[in-house]
């Protein structure tokens, strides 16, 4: 009960008393007035009856017999009035007494009680509540120890504080690293590992990351040597004691850790592998630059340059004094000013085709096909199948141009073909060209058929292929002959 309560109460106990107060005095005061008056009459009675009894009274006496019986009269009305007053002033201070004592007080103790019982009632539901939450909490308590054991059986998992002090060890992280039970002197880096730079790393870890908490892989090795990889997640934990702790919980990935550095050094290998090979071709390309260099060298200084020296000597001996003999050397000069124009004009088709950047792929092909048929006098033939006439951009255009020229090239020198077919088609997305012979063909898959039908030319045509993100394939068989298909995407 509060004070202001106690006050209230105090002061209506007052009120009260004093009210059953001047009840009691008025009750008093009207007993004592009645008690005189009542006095009084009998007093009258008396002296009445004194008169009666005398049977000789004159008028005289009988008048002051009959005034005093009047008198009598006159006061037992009085006091029956102020018997009524009495009467209506106690009621009237019980009625006040009632309405400012008794009703507020009846209403006050109403209310306490309704209060008293509304509180009781909280009271009964905070008791059900508070033991309602006693039993989930005994319940948490439990699913938690059972998760506890669960986790420790399971999972890798620790707590530790963040200077690497052991507050809990689980049961698998003791088989793990082979341990039987813990030193008091023994933290968690010197449980991870026997190697002190491991260790320092560790508690750097605790360290840097007790409150922002971490997650990746750690090398561990065990008492006996061994190496684990640990994936590992700290996460940071404020216990009720305000103690900062850290919850370790890890998994052994040291079989996929060991994958995947398998992969690692595979790749590295492959890409070294891959890289001595681009060495090879690009040593290869510069060699078989250089070749052509010193061909066209050669083709010019043996072929035109020769062809020049003789026409140049023709000149010089041309006599225009005889006349018949003139006529013949101009007939020879003109022969030899047409093999020289052939020869530029067949130098010039090696090194670029004009068709090539004039009319684009289909005319070119087809002009290599006749050249190389004219001059090797071997069956090469051309199919145009689906009128293919777009043009390419010109880098994509010379890359298909060599792939095909240098198909060709090895089909003559190599596959004793009676016949050679180019066929090029093309659909909305996609343009296929196909280099057929019937030639002695070879099995792609050996590494010594590949060398024999020309290894560092199909190589190129590997290389070029996936400039123009297309698609090489080859089919062939010993004594059937072989097939080379290019895809080339259009869009």
């Amino acid at each position: 009960m509060t004070f202001t309560d106690k006050k209230k109460l105090t002061k209506l106990s007052r009120l009260y008393i004093i009210g059953l107060s001047f009840v009691a005095l008025s009750v008093i005061i009207s007993q004592i007035i009645i008690r005189d008056h009542i006095r009084e009459q009998e007093n009258i009675s008396m002296l009445v009856d004194g008169y009666s009894e005398q049977k000789n009274l004159n008028k005289e006496q009988n008048q002051l017999v009959y005034e005093h019986h009047q008198q009598a009269l006159d006061k037992l009305g009085e006091l029956k009035n102020i018997e009524l007053l009495l009467m209506s002033i106690t009621l009237l201070v019980l009625l006040i007494v009632f309405a400012t004592i008794f009703w507020p007080a009846s209403k006050t103790v109403n209310r306490k009680i309704s209060q008293l019982i509304d509180s009781e009632k909280k009271a009964i539901l905070m008791a059900r509540s508070a033991n309602l939450l006693k039993n989930s909490k005994e319940k948490s308590i439990q699913e938690l120890s059972e998760l506890t054991r669960a986790i420790d059986k399971t999972l890798l998992f620790a707590r530790v504080t963040s200077k690497g002090a052991i507050l809990h060890l689980g049961d698998k992280f003791l088989k793990q690293f082979n341990l039987s039970q813990l030193q008091n002197w023994t933290t968690f880096p010197e449980i991870i590992s026997i190697h002190k730079d491991e260790q320092q790393n560790i508690s750097t870890l605790l360290t840097s990351h007790s409150r922002t908490g971490w997650q990746g892989e750690i090398k561990a090795t065990t008492p006996s040597g061994e190496t684990i990889w640990l994936e590992m997640h700290m996460i940071p934990f404020f216990s009720s004691n305000d103690h900062d702790e850290i919850i370790i919980i890890s998994s052994d990935i040291t079989t996929r850790k060991k994958a995947h550095l398998e992969v690692a050094e595979l790749t590295k290998k492959n890409f070294e592998e891959k890289m001595n090979q681009q060495k090879v071709i690009s040593r290869k390309i510069i060699e078989n630059q250089e070749k052509e260099q010193n061909r066209i060298a050669k083709d010019i200084h043996d072929g035109i340059g020769q062809m020049l020296t003789g026409l140049k000597f023709n000149i010089e001996s041309i006599d225009l004094k005889k006349n018949e003999e003139t006529a013949e050397k101009v007939e020879q000069l003109k022969t030899r000013t047409a093999d020289i124009i052939q020869g530029v004009r067949t130098a010039t088709f090696n090194l670029t085709p004009p068709e090539l950047s004039d009319y684009g792929i289909t005319s070119a092909l087809s002009k290599l096909t006749h050249e190389l048929s004219r001059l090797t006098e071997q069956n090469i033939t051309f199919f145009n199948k689906s009128d293919f006439d777009l043009r390419l951009d010109p880098t994509s255009e010379i890359n298909i141009y060599r792939i095909v020229q240098e198909a060709i090239n090895n089909a003559i020198k190599y596959a004793q073909a009676s016949y050679i077919i180019i066929t090029l088609s093309h659909s909305d997305n996609i343009l296929s060209i196909s280099i057929d012979d019937d030639g002695v063909g070879f099995i792609p898959q050996k590494e010594e058929h590949k060398k024999e039908y020309g290894g560092m030319g199909m190589m190129f045509m590997q290389e070029r292929i996936k400039y123009v993100k297309g698609r090489i394939f080859i089919n062939s068989m010993p004594d059937k002959g072989t097939r080379i298909t290019l895809n080339i995407p259009l869009k």
